[in-house]
């Protein structure tokens, strides 16, 4: 038997409740996207047709399930398992066996110390990609399931909706896995290690979030001031504002008014003629999925890099 099947059990007995865990997760929140797509979305659907029938009376009550609510708890759910990553792969993916002086011992044993981390890494991101990926589809599935009411579920826009129904999140795990990693070889230490890895996370995560919207070229739509702002909630809005007769788009002027003709006044004072809103539309959903994606797998390949070369200089 080859060091490395040997180092690849080892890591599973070590860690076969984290494995256990994870599997829970992804049959809890897998099992509970495919049952969010059926009856509680039927109802919601039911519900919706309802409220329109009545529109016109002075009353109306109608109960809308529980789709909305449970929909955006397991959301919710799913953005938070990179941290869970993060704080499990900083606390015990290096640090403890580190700590402990387990991993002296599994070199040993004829492991390498690259081996050993290879063993660590590889292993949990294949379990990582394939039930992220899985929940990322069912997602998609309960996010489809008011496919003929479109305008009544969550706008695919709205940030948490965005990243669960595509491929940052399975590369957000990863990245996860990475800073946990490296947060462990350079630490050694299991507490701090957890704390450090899971700021570190967050920092990624948002720095990517932030990134976004900047990774593909935005749509510029301009309307006459009576119509509004164009596609103002249609998309990712990256900036709205005024234009001028110029043609430059500047920052609408402050307006207390009461009516909108007099705001209008005020507009067209400052030389403007109408309102223009710059953003991204849900065409450019899987564009934004995969720059993103790429973003967050390159940061991944530079943090697991910069783990081979602590642990080298760590191991001589």
């Amino acid at each position: 038997m080859s060091t490395l099947t040997v180092s690849a059990r080892w890591t599973f007995r070590l860690h076969r409740w984290a494995l256990i865990v994870w599997a829970a997760l992804v049959a809890a929140i897998g099992g509970l996207l495919l049952w969010t797509a059926g009856p509680p979305a039927d109802k919601a659907d039911r519900a919706w047709h309802r409220l329109e029938q009545c529109r016109r009376l002075s009353r109306c009550v109608v109960d809308m399930g529980s789709y909305s609510t449970t929909y955006t708890f397991l959301t919710y759910a799913m953005i938070l398992l990179p941290f869970v990553v993060a704080a499990w792969a900083g606390a015990t993916l290096a640090a403890r066996e580190l700590e402990s002086g387990t991993a002296l011992l599994a070199w040993t044993q004829g492991v390498t110390p690259v081996r050993w981390l290879a063993v660590r890494l590889a292993l949990p991101a294949a379990v990582l990609t394939v039930g992220a990926t899985l929940l990322v589809a069912l997602h998609r599935f309960a996010w489809r399931a008011l496919e003929d009411r479109p305008d009544r579920r969550p706008a695919w826009a709205a940030p948490f909706t965005f990243h669960t129904n595509g491929p940052t999140i399975v590369a957000a795990c990863l990245t996860a896995l990475a800073a946990g990693a490296l947060t462990g070889l350079l630490v050694r230490r299991t507490v701090p290690a957890l704390g450090i890895s899971v700021a570190a996370s967050v920092l990624l995560l948002d720095g990517a979030h932030w990134l976004m919207p900047h990774l593909r070229t935005p749509v510029t739509e301009v309307a006459p001031f009576r119509e509004g702002y164009p596609h103002m909630f249609d998309g990712i809005e990256i900036a709205h504002g005024m234009v001028t007769r110029t043609g430059a788009h500047v920052p609408t002027p402050d307006c207390a008014a009461a009516d909108m003709d007099a705001c209008l006044r005020i507009f067209e004072r400052h030389d403007g003629t109408g309102f223009y809103t710059t953003f991204h539309p849900a065409s450019h959903f899987w564009p934004l999925q995969l720059t993103t994606s790429a973003v967050l797998l390159l940061v991944t390949a530079l943090l697991t890099a910069a783990s081979f070369v602590v642990l080298k200089r760590r191991t001589g």
